[in-house]
């Protein structure tokens, strides 16, 4: 299991590295796009006439988890976990963020993303510091 674990994660980290994006977190759409090349057969053999919504392709996969590839369930732990850092990362960048927020961007009003809209702005940004790079980068925010 750990080498089929080792071939996802290089499998995965190559397809990020392929779209430029860093590998610690996960967007959906890059999630979607990863589980559908690495999971498109084994769900096409074994769950093809269910209908997405309310887990069900979840619930067929999981039915028929001894039919599914070792690539497949692997690459889902993976996507999963870097999706839930990707939302650990976004729950954490505000504090991260905040001297960088009231330095750079006091003029902002709170909400709507007006705060993160200045960070991310290219010359306000230069001056943002290395932590809250890092946090906007790993909440997919840069």
């Amino acid at each position: 299991m750990a080498n089929r674990m080792a071939a996802a994660i290089f499998a995965l980290c190559g397809l990020l590295g392929a779209t430029g994006l860093h590998a610690e977190t996960i967007g959906y759409g890059q999630a979607i796009r990863t589980l559908t090349s690495a999971c498109g057969a084994d769900l096409q053999r074994n769950c093809s006439g269910v209908k997405p919504g309310g887990g069900a392709i979840q619930a067929c996969m999981a039915k028929h988890k001894a039919d599914v590839s070792p690539n497949c369930i692997a690459t889902v732990q993976v996507v999963f976990d870097l999706i839930a850092k990707r939302a650990e990362a976004q729950a954490a960048a505000p504090s991260l963020c905040a001297n960088d927020a009231r330095r750079h961007c006091s003029e902002f009003r709170e909400g709507n993303a007006r705060v993160l809209r200045c960070l991310i702005r290219p010359d306000i940004y230069r001056g943002v510091s290395k932590k809250c790079k890092q946090a906007l980068t790993d909440a997919g925010w840069d």
